[in-house]
């Protein structure tokens, strides 16, 4: 052998010193395993599942307790596990659901099912690029999840949101078949421009409203309402931002779903108008005498001597039927995962000839290609036809028609003229000769690629197209009261709307000794909308069954084309930093540049500072077990409007018809000036925020105080006449609104037994105010814009009564006699003029709320939602229909005056023709209410007979819309002001199932 030197030796004898060592070691480790599993010889298997879905649940931990045995479930949701004893505990933990634990006993097949974390799911929050857990915001946030958008069924996604979220208004300005509904997000900001929140889907901004989304296909809704949430949109943010995150694929088995649901709707509140001695009645008071040949024509005579009376309200309703279907497809793998979701929608109204059909798929699928790159997409195909209706013709007449016409001609046909009242005609006739149907079809994604360029560094770019293309067409015959035997008329308009977002986004998120964590987002985007228009109109079509489809073959009217096209650039940047998760601090930064706007004023500034303070983490807090959770919140920041129509800064010119020498000819003249100096609207607000739990949050909320102050509003400015204009388009003028919101959610009852009781509650008060008008401190009295008041008041003379028998000197002071309206004379001159008036209200409401009250007892589930509008005024038609000169027909409520009845309500009738005065004061109606919008009762199904059957699970339900509505308000509708022309509000009854395979 060969001699080994001394340093040779030394390095031998030390490594062969190491493998003795670890082959001893080895063995050991041996032993130890032999003997554990010689302990473990009881062997467990199982599945894991999820409560509700019973879908199968992969990736659970499952534990021996006290012990370092473990393993988790595998694709299926199933394991297999060796424990030591019988009195061994398995303890199943997965992220999204609350734990559990199990004793082994003599079992050898344990199964579980999960019940999800609901904590832990609300725990994560949407914002604008991006999410962040809810104990880390430092703005202003509301969210709806799916399951509260699940409990009323709806036909549009705004929809869902009335009295959901505090500080949110929705209202329902229609209630017709397929139509949505005005949302305000912290009150009015904006006289002129429009005051619509920005909606963003899958992280691409919207426009056109939400008719053409699937509501089954949404996962949660947020509001963003500061400006430390909203800033990051700038220049769209100023009227709020409503994200809306559709359903996405999961990893495991392959789930297919069916919601579906059919009902029957009805009037809610039929506005009953005078029966035929109730018109006589009427008539008579008015001509002061009972002669009935006198007061009725001879086709009401002969109906009245008859005893025969149409109810003209009821030839022209129905019961409506109402009905959804929606099938989803989910699943995936590691790799892909994918959600599928088809639904069609059928409302038929409850009057006559109205209806709105929709069909629609959704597809979102991510990909991951690799560690580092992943790509997806988020895709809407929607169609929908909608058959309108003249609501003026058809209901305004149906109310104001006397009941003692004739309904059908001889022959059967509908009559025009019901009676020889030549300006009511029948309106069964404009329902059967009117035709109004608009088809739509939108096809809008939302695609991105991801890279994680480095460690915590991703670059992302979105692109989103959004088309949509609509074609409307109109009919009237000539046997209308429109047209009245004149030759009939039709209409077709197209209206293409081309629009796309490109984004270019860098993140970046790093935590340093796990106290300083940062995020940071880096935004370059670019957005452009082209809106298409041409309308063709033409008469004498030979053919009414050709309605607009050969216009050709009638007298062309008219033709008109337009286009209109914007874009908006911007440049964003926002950090987020915490320190050792207690104070945090959000930093945001965006530049937009609008085409919209006036050359030197194009690009807006929009930054927001917001921080947080985690009090509940603070040692002095967390030895009092009463608090759960403290959070105070406070932001600043700025945030712009560019909501109105291109090329207004620009000047117009207007088509003029003049004489060049003898001959008529046609030129072009300057319409409205330009102003290159016109820029965004900017709202500057303020926010404190609280959110607070209590005793394990059994009792959560938020409390929000906030103030806006909107400058640099778009309004007309008068010029002086001597320059040919008189008003030019300017930033002048300011707003405020100045409001407090709550959120409480509290855990009222929870048994062992299974009986759980839960509250939501929400509410909202928002003082809205002109501050400033031209820069001169004065009113606009004929705008009805008045400093210090709000933007929608009504300024009018105020009622004061009826002049009554014992005022007949008083009256003849300002020449009224009594059964005459009294107005107050507020400057007490002797005589009622102009000087007289006063904001007498507003249709602002001054709180908002709802109450959602849930209720469980093992199958059985139970909700019931109620919200209410406060303190608000309407204008009603409905209130002064006919101006009480007894030609048309009026309401059954109206408690007019005669010597024996002598009502302090309503004037006395008169005559046609004769003047009532001040008879428009009576429009004017406090409008508040309290509407049980939604009481919804249903069963789940047990998992045991539910397989029975090949099903996860399966729910039965029956829900009522509207059921119930508290109000002064007598017309149809108090939340859609009720006017003639407006689409009555309904009750509806359904019953639906939800089921997964």
């Amino acid at each position: 052998m060969k001699q080994l030197l001394p340093h040779e030796a030394a390095t031998f004898l030390m490594l062969s010193r190491t493998r003795w060592l670890s082959v001893v070691i080895l063995l050991i480790f041996m032993l130890s395993q032999t003997a554990i599993y010689a302990q473990g010889n009881i062997r467990i298997t199982g599945k894991l599942t999820a409560s509700g879905t019973s879908e199968a649940l992969p990736g659970v931990n499952v534990v021996v307790k006290g012990t370092n045995l473990g393993t988790a479930t595998n694709k299926d949701g199933t394991y297999q596990i060796n424990v030591p004893a019988e009195n061994s505990t398995l303890v199943f933990s997965s992220v999204g659901y609350l734990p559990q634990e199990v004793v082994v006993g003599k079992q050898s097949t344990i199964n579980v099912t999960l019940e999800a974390d609901s904590k832990t799911l609300q725990d994560v929050v949407v914002v604008g690029y991006g999410t962040q857990r809810k104990s880390q915001l430092t703005g202003a946030i509301s969210s709806v999840s799916a399951k509260d958008i699940q409990t009323i069924p709806v036909t549009s996604a705004d929809q869902a949101l009335q009295g959901r979220a505090a500080g949110v208004d929705v209202i329902a300005s229609s209630h017709a078949p397929g139509a949505t509904a005005t949302i305000r997000v912290r009150g009015v900001s904006s006289i002129r421009a429009n005051n619509d929140p920005l909606f963003v889907v899958d992280g691409i901004p919207i426009s056109g409203g939400l008719s053409d989304i699937n509501p089954n296909i949404i996962e949660s809704m947020e509001v963003l309402k500061d400006a430390s949430a909203t800033a990051i949109y700038g220049a769209r943010g100023s009227s709020g931002v409503i994200l809306i995150t559709t359903k996405r694929g999961k990893d495991g088995r392959t789930q297919v779903t069916y919601d579906g649901y059919m009902g029957v709707s009805q009037i809610a509140n039929k506005v009953e108008v005078l029966d035929a001695e109730g018109w006589v009645n009427y008539k008579a008071t008015a001509f002061k005498t009972r002669q009935l040949d006198k007061l009725l024509d001879n086709i009401e005579l002969k109906n009245y001597q008859a005893g025969k009376q149409v109810d003209w309200q009821n030839l022209n309703l129905r019961n409506g039927i109402q009905q959804s279907h929606n099938i989803g497809v989910l699943g995936g793998n590691q790799k892909t995962r994918f959600s599928v979701n088809a639904n069609f929608l059928k409302q038929n109204g409850i009057v006559y000839n109205s209806d709105f059909t929709r069909g629609s798929l959704q597809i979102n699928i991510d990909h991951q290609i690799s560690n580092r790159f992943r790509i997806g997409t988020s895709t809407l195909l929607s169609y929908s036809s909608e058959n309108l209706i003249n609501q003026g013709q058809v209901l305004g007449q149906a109310m104001r028609i006397g009941p003692l016409g004739d309904v059908y001609n001889e022959d059967g046909t509908y009559r025009l003229f019901p009676t020889s009242e030549a300006l009511l005609g029948n309106p069964r006739t404009d329902a059967e000769n009117e035709k109004n149907q608009r088809f739509r079809t939108r096809l809008f994604s939302s695609l991105y690629a991801e890279a994680e360029l480095w460690r915590g560094l991703k670059y992302r770019l979105n692109f989103g197209p959004d088309f949509s293309f609509e074609n409307v067409g109109r009919f009237i015959g000539s046997y209308t009261n429109t047209l009245q035997g004149a030759p009939n008329r039709a209409t077709n308009s197209k209206s293409d709307t081309k629009a796309y977002t490109l984004e270019n986004l860098l993140t970046f998120s790093r935590t340093i000794k796990d106290i300083h964590a940062f995020d940071v987002t880096l935004l370059q985007s670019v957005q452009q909308q082209t809106l298409e228009n041409n309308t063709l109109e033409a008469t004498g079509i030979p053919s009414e069954k050709m309605l607009w489809h050969d216009l050709s073959s009638g007298q062309i009217r008219s033709f008109d084309t337009d286009q209109q096209q914007w874009s908006i650039l911007s440049y964003m940047a926002r950090v987020n930093y915490s320190l050792m998760g207690k104070y945090l601090i959000t930093l945001t930064a965006r530049r937009d540049g609008s085409s919209r706007f006036g050359q030197d004023r194009k690009f807006g500034f929009f930054p927001s500072a917001a921080v947080a303070w985690r009090i509940a983490d603070e040692k002095f807090i967390t030895d009092i077990r009463a608090i759960s959770d403290l959070k105070l919140r406070a932001s600043y920041g700025a945030v712009g409007n560019t909501a109105l129509n291109p090329y207004q800064s620009m000047g117009s010119l207007t088509r003029r018809s003049y004489l060049f020498g003898s001959e008529a000819a046609l030129g072009f003249e300057p319409n409205t000036l330009p102003n290159f100096d016109l820029g965004w609207e900017t709202s500057h607000q303020a926010n404190i925020g609280l959110d607070f739990g209590l005793f394990n949050n059994r009792i959560a909320g938020t409390l929000e105080y906030y103030q806006i102050k909107t400058t640099d509003l778009l309004l007309n400015r008068a010029l002086p006449q001597n320059t040919g204009f008189g008003s030019i388009l300017a930033n002048i003028g300011s707003t405020k609104n100045t409001g407090f919101e709550f959120t409480l959610n509290t855990m009222n009852v929870q048994t062992q037994d299974g009986f759980k009781w839960t509250t939501s509650l929400n509410g909202a008060i928002n003082k809205n105010q002109i501050t400033d008008l031209y820069g001169n401190g004065k009113d606009d009295v004929g705008n009805s814009w008045f400093i210090g008041q709000p933007i929608n008041v009504f300024y009018n003379l105020q009622f004061d009564g009826i002049w009554q028998a014992n005022e007949v000197e008083q009256a003849k002071v300002y020449s009224r006699t009594p059964g005459q309206i009294k107005v107050k004379d507020l400057n007490n001159d002797g005589k009622i003029t102009g000087d007289d008036r006063v904001i007498i209200g507003s249709a602002i409401p001054k709180w908002t709320g709802g109450i959602t009250n849930t209720f469980n007892y093992k199958g059985f589930d139970l909700s019931i939602f109620v919200n209410t509008r406060q303190k608000f005024m309407v204008n009603s038609d409905v209130y002064a229909l006919d101006n009480l000169e007894a030609r048309y027909n009026i309401p059954r409520f109206v408690n007019y005056y005669t010597p024996e009845n002598p009502s302090n309500d309503y004037p006395a009738p008169v005559t046609p023709g004769m003047n009532n005065p001040n008879i428009d004061l009576m429009r004017y109606r406090d409008a508040s209410y309290v509407r049980v919008r939604n009481i919804n009762l249903g069963y789940t199904f047990g998992t045991q007979l539910v397989k029975r059957i090949g099903l996860q699970s399966l729910r039965l339900y029956v829900s009522g819309q509207n059921l119930f509505t508290f109000t002064k308000f007598q017309g149809w509708d108090p939340e859609s002001g009720g006017n003639l022309g407006s689409y009555p509000s309904t009750r509806l009854i359904l019953f639906g199932l939800n089921a997964s395979l």
